[in-house]
């Protein structure tokens, strides 16, 4: 039984993996290359159909499986559908703190320092979801660093947009990691 559990939890990562894995692809779930008049959004709600599907085919019996699967697909969907990096659940980030590193917030407190003070401070009506202090920004400086060093000494080309991507895989493991310790 507990095999049959671990296959089909493994089948449902892979699933939701692959939608993941389209990030960069699509830019974002904005386009599918090399098809034009097609709706994206379509396209990604038949994905996560189809997952949803397979989740009640593979574990209609087993509920409590059931619905922390279903609960992924649920998160899942809100990333693909919230245009907004890293646009994932609060569950998620705390399961991987490093999802943080590509919060909006960084970028505007670089770019914009006076307008992110004003927001930090409640001065405006804007809200960020993530408000840096010292020691994030330190450990991001370092992640980034570190990622930097890491393509250079590989001599690998990667895009912003892979770099989030690969951490946001790297997160999807560690919440079916979190989510199903006694299966995988």
């Amino acid at each position: 039984m507990d095999n049959e559990i671990r296959s089909s939890i493994k089948t449902v990562y892979g699933m939701i993996w692959n939608v993941l894995a389209l990030y960069e692809e699509t830019n974002g779930y904005n386009f599918i290359p090399g098809e034009k008049d097609f709706d994206i959004q379509d396209y990604m709600e038949k994905k996560l159909l189809e997952i949803r599907e397979t989740i009640i085919i593979l574990l209609g019996e087993k509920e409590r499986i059931k619905n922390t699967l279903l609960r992924i697909v649920y998160e899942t969907e809100q990333f693909v559908k919230s245009y907004e990096i890293p646009g994932v659940v609060t569950r998620w980030k705390r399961i991987n703190p490093q999802i943080l590193f590509f919060e909006g917030a960084f970028d505007l407190m670089e770019t914009c320092p006076d307008i992110y003070k004003e927001i930090s401070l409640g001065l405006t009506d804007l809200r960020m979801s993530c408000y840096p202090d010292e020691t994030i920004i330190a450990a991001r400086k370092r992640y980034f660093a570190q990622a930097k060093k890491f393509f250079e000494d590989k001599n690998i080309q990667y895009s912003e947009a892979r770099v989030f991507q690969n951490e946001l895989l790297r997160t999807i493991t560690l919440v079916f990691k979190n989510d199903f310790k006694k299966y995988l």
